[in-house]
């Protein structure tokens, strides 16, 4: 029943479409560019403009600026060993027997942005908490990049807790983890 009150509207767009000129589905869905038009309709590609890239504007054309993409994601404990961090292994519970005084979680990952100075901000939900964000800057436009943070007395945050990761207003990634009580 509903397709027949549709058929006198898509017969009179299909018919608008050719007196106007092309197809009403290359006008309808904005297929741009010359050779895609050229390609779909049979028509020459004057119809829409086509500016080709320059040599500079080549190399990221397919990237808007400021934005960045991340790959190898770890998120896991943490021990210090020495003077540096070292990353224990990629797990998402966590025994607070284990941690005694204090449990260091660690976010790593590798990074292309398309300018340097990114901004990403870091935000920890823990259970029964008010949230902590930082914000951090990624200095060049490509790199290894290591968040770390520390939960004093892991017995007392007992449950679900959350590392958000965002990008401006875009939420790059949820990394949710457990803290289990002790034996």
């Amino acid at each position: 029943m509903a397709i027949r009150r549709l058929l006198p509207a898509v017969a009179s767009l299909i018919i608008c479409g050719a007196i106007i000129g092309g197809t009403p589905v290359t006008r309808m869905w904005g297929i741009s560019g010359g050779d895609a038009l050229a390609e779909d309709t049979g028509q020459t590609g004057t119809a829409l403009p086509h500016v080709p890239l320059k040599p500079d504007d080549a190399q990221l054309s397919w990237e808007m600026p400021g934005r960045v993409s991340i790959y190898n994601l770890v998120f896991g404990p943490a021990l210090l060993k020495g003077n540096d961090w070292e990353f224990v292994g990629n797990s998402r519970t966590f025994n607070a027997g284990l941690y005694k005084n204090r449990l260091t979680l660690m976010v790593r990952f590798s990074y292309f942005g398309s300018r340097s100075d990114i901004p990403l901000k870091f935000v920890i939900k823990l259970p029964d908490s008010r949230q902590y964000d930082e914000t951090v800057d990624l200095l060049g436009r490509r790199g290894q990049y290591t968040y770390h943070f520390t939960i004093h007395h892991p017995e007392n945050f007992l449950g679900s807790g959350s590392v958000y990761i965002y990008y401006g207003f875009s939420m790059v990634d949820v990394l949710d983890f457990t803290i289990v009580p002790g034996s």
